[in-house]
């Protein structure tokens, strides 16, 4: 920049260092003033130019804002909330009613009653029912079977418990009925009504009430 200007200048120098300056014609002079000022404006404007584009360059907050836009945009993770497990209610354990007469088998022999009972055992029943005595025989895997004897020649059954078989009765022996009961199946024999109210393992609870 400063050579330019030195070589601007010494356009009005005629003669070497030292030397007395000539003067020069008065339309010269005013030809080189001239050529002056078109020079100097540009000269002047290129040298604003590198001011401005050296201030840019050094300009740290220029570089801070580049270098924050490359930066990449961290988000914040959201925290992650556990819950506890949910307790589960734990399923009743299934049980039989409480009978009205317990295990007292001979409340069976007005017939009415109701009794639980958990292995072999021999029911009393009235003889209004044409029948004779009602064995349980077993109580097992949701069943009871029973045997039941028959007293006349003649029975009847609603066929209920599903299973329910006769035999005789013969000249020398009396009939039988085999009566196979799930959990709240019900049976009516001659006038007999036997209910399987419940039955759970080995126990099993019956209702015995006179048929309608």
């Amino acid at each position: 920049m400063a050579g330019s200007m030195t070589r601007l200048l010494s356009g009005f120098r005629t003669g070497s260092p030292g030397s007395p300056v000539r003067a020069h014609a008065p339309s010269s002079v005013a030809a080189r003033a001239g050529r002056l000022g078109r020079v100097l404006p540009a000269v002047l404007a290129v040298a604003l130019t590198c001011v401005v584009a050296s201030c840019s360059s050094d300009d740290p907050t220029s570089d801070d804002a580049a270098a924050s836009s490359a930066r990449p945009t961290r988000t914040a993770a959201s925290p992650t909330v556990s819950h506890p497990p949910k307790a589960t209610s734990a399923s009743p354990t299934p049980t039989l009613p409480t009978p009205a007469d317990g295990t007292n088998r001979q409340a069976c022999a007005d017939g009415t009653c109701e009794i639980r009972v958990t292995k072999p055992v021999t029911v009393p029943l009235p003889a209004r029912f044409g029948l004779g005595q009602l064995q349980v025989a077993t109580v097992d895997d949701g069943t009871v079977t029973m045997v039941v004897t028959l007293t006349q020649s003649e029975f009847s059954s609603d066929g209920g418990c599903g299973d329910t078989n006769f035999t005789g009765p013969s000249a020398d022996s009396p009939g039988f009925g085999s009566i196979t009961c799930h959990s709240g199946e019900k049976v009516t024999l001659n006038k007999m009504s036997l209910t399987v109210v419940g039955v759970l393992d080995h126990a099993a609870v019956l209702r015995i009430r006179s048929a309608k």
